[in-house]
């Protein structure tokens, strides 16, 4: 007996927004609790860390 298997679904874009979703709370709530000035800070760190590894990987890939 043979069980074909399907294709799975793709959540990809599920999961990015759902990801959108959760760190516009995050810096939601960091501007409520620590202001407006840990919100850039943070969100430019995590800029920098994302441009970071895709260079890398960019350069790992020739």
């Amino acid at each position: 007996m043979r069980n074909h298997s399907r294709r799975v679904e793709n959540y990809t874009t599920a999961f990015l927004v759902t990801s959108g979703v959760i760190l516009f709370m995050v810096f939601f709530t960091l501007a409520a609790t620590k202001g407006f000035t840990w919100v850039l800070l943070s969100a430019a760190i995590i800029d920098g860390f994302v441009r970071f590894t895709a260079a890398r990987l960019d350069v790992r890939a020739g």
